[in-house]
């Protein structure tokens, strides 16, 4: 695959050919030529294993949907992303932050981190790929790279998860996706000391300061009994106004109840916390 570097960690730059395409359709004459075959040609055929798995995950594994999206591209629209990178490159931040993470957890298994160009792609995320997990970061929204370590940081755990033990029982998944977004937003803080608080949850900091202030009626929803696993899951991702719940509110949860073990017991570990499922599931919410 083109675009890997020889660092430390592998990083596949598959935004530069995303720029190659862009290059290309803005030297050819406006509304002349159909944006699709050079997006195949520069982009997705020379990445094509990752793009597809990462498309088969959403509305654009559709062709037809991908290749409409494709011909709406204005090379202008990503012209702050181009000149973000070319002034501050990403792999350089990634690879300092891999090594920051390594000194307080060490992997069974070097990660490799695709750095690409989706369509509303999310900042980070863990992904299996040719049968094991990789990272991947869509650079699309970014305006800045100051969060970019924390966001490493953050997959990184869940990476570390994955590889430890993919499979919860069904019983526990919301349980378990609260201790681990807890998880990923305390390790943050033991690799970058000294950020603001709502950066390790990459929140805004009026959302955390709701966490603060209703951590019992957090506690009350996602513990009572009262909501359905998938009524759960969708407050979560979505939130609910009826409630007055914002989305992604639970891993203050989970945080907290990482927090607390981390507070009562001198001799505990984090990386013991990533390695043993089992003690991980037994923390209190």
């Amino acid at each position: 695959m083109q675009g890997q570097t020889s660092r430390p960690i592998k990083i596949f730059s598959l935004y530069r050919q995303f720029f190659d395409f862009l290059r290309k359709i803005s030297s050819s004459p406006a509304g002349r030529t159909k944006k699709w075959p050079v997006y195949l040609e520069y982009y997705h055929r020379p990445h094509k294993e990752f793009l597809d798995t990462y498309f088969s995950h959403s509305p654009l594994a559709d062709p037809a949907v991908l290749e409409e999206r494709v011909e709406a591209v204005k090379a202008a629209d990503y012209a702050g992303l181009k000149s973000l990178c070319d002034l501050s490159p990403p792999e350089p931040i990634i690879e300092e932050a891999f090594e920051k993470c390594l000194a307080v957890v060490s992997p069974p298994r070097k990660p490799e981190a695709y750095l690409f160009v989706g369509f509303f792609s999310p900042e980070g995320f863990v992904m299996d790929l040719r049968g094991r997990p990789i990272l991947g970061f869509g650079l699309e929204r970014f305006r800045d790279f100051r969060l970019l370590p924390v966001i490493f940081a953050h997959e990184y755990v869940h990476y570390l998860l994955r590889l430890a033990n993919p499979e919860v029982p069904e019983s526990q998944n919301i349980r378990w996706l609260i201790i681990s977004e807890g998880l990923a937003a305390v390790f943050p803080a033991f690799v970058f000391p000294g950020l603001l608080p709502a950066d390790y949850f990459l929140f805004r900091r009026d959302r955390l300061n709701w966490c603060q202030a209703n951590e019992a009626r957090l506690r009350d929803i996602y513990c009572s009994g009262r909501f359905s696993p998938q009524e759960l899951l969708d407050f979560y991702e979505r939130g609910n106004p009826g409630l007055d719940l914002p989305p992604r509110a639970a891993k203050y949860l989970g945080f907290r109840a990482v927090q607390r073990y981390l507070a009562q017991d001198p001799e505990a570990s984090f990386s013991r916390l990533l390695l043993d499922k089992k003690l991980a599931l037994s923390l209190e919410i």
